[in-house]
């Protein structure tokens, strides 16, 4: 079974601290990493890869060290905003160079370059010169050189930026594939409705820590304090039907009636007691994505400090 993790894992450049304690234990599945501009991430990317060399503790790829032995870093597909890749180079000879790079056999190497090209839509642009790409297409090549070596460990930066809706569901679908299949897939994104969707579990990154771990909408509530909130459309008189069972409510000006809930269970079982209650109900949707939520309070707090 894959497995990554860091323990006490201070890092930085030239002497300042970018990461502090680090602790994290990642195995098979799709685990998000949230966090504002400057909270971490990529430097968390550059020392679990084994590129940059922790200032204190130790990383782990499944079991080795990636900074001490070099053999465990081709478990690692990285994927980042600087893809090494070379300009002047066709994007087939680019791929073709990291497979050489990875040491994959040559007998396999064409139809691994086909799969990822197809996969990532970028057959019609496999002649085409790196350098001439736009950034959603550098993007994909890059994803397609971090798939080429099918490594147990894939660390994704940001890797829907520059993404089409189309793509960036084909993406996360495969993702979800090779995380089923044992995969430990570790990216952080943007893109907060894909990652709501994909997320086994969801790191939440700010000033260089980890300030909370788990699944969306618990995150929501511990980071917050607050609920979930609901939106229910039905028929029958739903106030009165919150009231008895003990629901505070608002009404929206649009007619939909808000609630909040403890977590999206609490939500399931407050949908069948309002069934229960003779209320047809014709939808019941967050009013708006628990990340959001939780990345707009670190936005704001980094803000505030910023201000200070």
């Amino acid at each position: 079974m894959a497995t990554l993790t860091a323990e006490n894992v201070c890092a930085g450049y030239r002497g300042n601290v970018v990461l502090r304690e680090m602790n994290l234990e990642y195995g098979p599945g799709v685990h998000i990493l949230l966090g504002p501009n400057g909270s971490g991430k990529t430097t968390t990317f550059r020392v679990l890869s084994g590129l940059l060399p922790p200032m204190r503790g130790t990383v782990l790829v499944n079991g080795k060290d990636p900074h001490r032995q070099a053999e465990a870093k081709s478990a690692i597909g990285l994927s980042s905003h600087r893809s090494a890749l070379a300009p002047r180079l066709s994007v087939m000879d680019n791929l073709r160079y990291w497979a050489r790079v990875l040491g994959l056999p040559s007998a396999s190497v064409e139809a691994r370059i086909a799969d990822a090209l197809t996969l990532l839509g970028l057959v019609e642009l496999a002649d085409r010169r790196v350098g001439s790409l736009s950034r959603g297409q550098n993007q994909r090549v890059g994803l397609a050189k971090a798939f080429l070596g099918r490594p147990s460990i894939l660390l994704l930066d940001e890797p829907m930026s520059g993404l089409d809706p189309t793509m960036t569901g084909q993406l996360s679908d495969y993702l979800r594939t090779l995380a089923d299949d044992g995969h430990v897939i570790v990216a952080s994104t943007h893109a907060l409705t894909e990652a709501h969707r994909l997320a086994d579990d969801v790191t939440v990154l700010h000033d260089g820590r980890i300030v909370a771990r788990g699944e969306p909408s618990a995150l929501r509530a511990a980071l917050l304090g607050s609920a979930y909130r609901l939106q229910i459309r039905g028929s029958g008189d739903i106030p009165a039907a919150l009231a008895r069972l003990g629901h505070r409510w608002e009404r929206q000006r649009t007619g939909p009636v808000v609630v909040e809930v403890a977590s999206e269970k609490a939500a399931e079982k407050l949908v069948a007691q309002l069934v229960g209650e003779g209320i047809g109900i014709h939808e019941v949707v967050p009013v708006r994505n628990p990340l959001e939520d939780v990345y707009h309070r670190l936005q704001t707090e980094g803000a505030a400090r910023d201000e200070k």
